[in-house]
């Protein structure tokens, strides 16, 4: 536990300029409900003495580097105008100074959890805040984002430029915004050959695996997060050779898992599961603040019983095959079986190792700077386009497998969830070891 006092460093802005965007496919999903807490945060600890003078600095550099926090998102001007976003030239981030009398290590979790259910009000309201958190033995400043403007790629640039803005480094300004990714993601238009092999890709699909889905189109997701039990990095290895053996990576593995943990309830021999992509491979995107994640629809079959390394097989072509094709999902939502979020049913996400200083350990399972495994909100928020009814999380850190099941509290229940991330850890830890059993008897007793 901790007292803490609570101060707000107030600064208004100042008149600006603006220029104007569509929105990207997710920003738009956000908007069937009026406030959202589907926050993202960068976490950053500040050496030495922290006066606000100072870290309101900080922000002030931040938001002049970064379009993305200076946005919002509001109705055109004319009658029945959509909703755009409007980059202003200059913003003030809001900033909350909070005194604790416990260890910060201690508290970092209560005040990720917090933040993470805070909403942001999504029409004409800044979508950015700050917390500066003073413990006893450090400073630590929390940026949080609503996810129309970042993703898990946007909490690491912010940490990371931060922190070197805080030691006095110089860098360079970023090339392109969010404002821009979104223009160029409205501007793609289907090929004739895209538009052929998607048809005929999922058409017939099963997108379910038997799982349910929200019954209506505003209805809230209460999430659900369980942490996923640890795999060793022997069975981790043993995962990587079975990747280069089959001539591709961990990801077509993890997916497979996915797949497997699912198949005995699929309805149809071919499935779709959903991929997030995080679209920063192109240099200039890989600094950019802004919701860049997309989701790809990976499928596969499982007609003719294959083994697990024959199902990883299948897997590799489906990701040659969708990367091939590749279009951003709002361009393919017509031709999902569902029309409205959440898309998919099974979602993997392979989330990148945790960022930590040069040389330090790798951090125990959970201790991330991120909202903590485990977590389970207390309210609930609209579904929105990256969204699944249940969404693998794992990371490789240290040579071990950690991470996260994100599920659904009122589809699934807690325990369901629970067992999720049992059977998707179960199935990893049984391919590691038998990579040639068939899928049932890789899922038996798990």
């Amino acid at each position: 536990m901790s007292a803490a006092t609570t101060g707000a460093v107030a600064g208004p802005p100042a008149p600006a300029a603006v220029v104007s965007a569509p929105l990207s496919y997710c920003q738009e999903s956000f908007l069937t409900a009026g406030e959202s807490a589907v926050n993202v945060p960068a976490v950053v600890e500040l050496p030495g003495p922290a006066p606000a003078e100072r870290v309101r600095w900080l922000l002030d550099e931040l938001t002049a580097r970064h379009g993305a926090l200076r946005t919002v998102l509001t109705r055109g001007a004319g009658a029945g105008s959509p909703v755009e976003q409007r980059v202003a030239d200059a913003a003030r981030l809001e900033l909350t100074l909070d005194r604790h009398d416990g260890p910060a290590g201690e508290l970092l979790p209560g005040w990720l959890l917090a933040g993470s259910q805070r909403p942001f009000r999504l029409l004409d309201a800044p979508l950015a805040r700050a917390e500066l958190h003073a413990a006893h033995d450090r400073h630590v400043l929390v940026l949080w984002l609503h996810h129309a403007i970042s993703d898990l790629g946007t909490s690491q640039v912010l940490a990371d430029e931060a922190a070197r803005l805080w030691r006095g480094e110089r860098l360079p300004r970023p090339v392109t915004h969010m404002a821009d990714y979104a223009r160029q993601e409205r501007g793609v238009r289907p090929s004739a050959a895209q538009w052929r092999y998607w048809e005929a890709a999922l058409a017939g699909c099963d997108d379910t695996f038997g799982l349910p889905y929200p019954s209506g189109p505003h209805a809230g997701h209460l999430v659900e997060r369980p942490a996923l039990p640890v795999l060793p990095a022997d069975v981790v290895a043993a995962l990587q050779r079975l990747a280069a053996g089959g001539r591709t990576t961990m990801t077509a593995v993890l997916a497979a898992a996915a797949v497997a943990a699912h198949h005995e309830s699929a309805r149809a021999e071919r499935v779709v599961l959903g991929l997030t992509v995080g679209n920063r491979d192109q240099p200039h995107l890989r600094s950019v603040v802004g919701c860049l994640a997309d989701q790809l629809p990976l499928v596969v079959g499982l007609a003719g019983a294959p083994t697990f390394r024959g199902l990883v097989g299948r897997v590799r072509e489906a990701l040659l095959d969708a990367y091939e094709h590749r279009l951003p999902l709002g361009c393919l939502a017509p031709l999902l079986p569902r029309r409205q979020a959440p898309l998919f049913a099974v979602n993997l996400n392979f989330l990148p190792p945790a960022p930590r200083p040069a040389g330090a350990a790798p951090a125990a399972p959970g201790d991330e700077r991120a909202v903590p495994y485990g977590m389970v909100k207390t309210r609930p928020d609209a579904w929105w386009l990256g969204d699944a009814t249940v969404a693998y999380r794992p990371r490789i850190d240290g040579g071990r497998l950690t991470g996260e099941v994100e599920g659904d509290g009122e589809l699934h229940g807690r325990a369901r969830v629970g067992r999720f991330a049992e059977r998707f850890s179960g199935v990893l830890r049984r391919a590691a070891r038998e990579p040639d059993l068939g899928l049932a008897a890789l899922v038996a007793d798990l």
